[in-house]
């Protein structure tokens, strides 16, 4: 666990289904659309997307997931087991960590995206590549603090944003 706790505080990228982040002010119905794709029978589609993220990734990299304990090199199967449960009983995380690569993706029931914590360049490529592969969207991830909402803004800076 010192491992991923480690990783959580790095930067951090997500593969999602929405091509940029919703501002709080849009005005859209996003808690509507989330809560019926994770409650409904569209969910098989996000499910088989995730875990067609993390099996292709797994062709690249050498993995090693946090589910029911350690398990070095998990069978194609484990993924799908794992990505299923989690989704069918509404909770739960599954932790996959790159081994020489020094990054961590995790997937968490209540989310439409997977986060990546400490991808290098190199691997932030390949993930590029495979989100769109399977129609996700990559990017910077945003977070919040005190109200107030940062990221990485065009010119590559963490600053404040809107």
């Amino acid at each position: 666990m010192e491992k991923i706790d480690a990783l959580l505080k790095k930067p951090c990228y997500i593969m999602d289904f929405l091509p940029e982040r919703v501002a709080p002010d849009s005005g859209g119905q996003f808690f509507d659309v989330e809560y019926y794709l994770l409650n409904s029978d569209k969910h098989i589609g996000l499910k088989d997307r995730f875990v067609a993220v993390i099996l292709k990734l797994m062709c690249y990299y050498h993995v090693t997931i946090l589910w029911n304990g350690w398990v070095d090199r998990p069978s194609p199967e484990m993924i799908e087991e794992a990505v299923c449960e989690i989704m069918e009983n509404h909770s739960g995380t599954l932790n996959v960590l790159f081994v020489a690569e020094d990054a961590l993706l995790v997937f968490d029931w209540d989310s439409l995206n997977l986060s990546v914590y400490n991808p290098s360049e190199k691997v932030q490529s390949m993930m590029e590549k495979t989100a769109f592969s399977e129609g996700l969207f990559w990017r910077k991830a945003y977070w919040t603090v005190s109200g107030r909402s940062y990221g990485e803004t065009a010119g590559g800076k963490d600053e404040e944003i809107g």
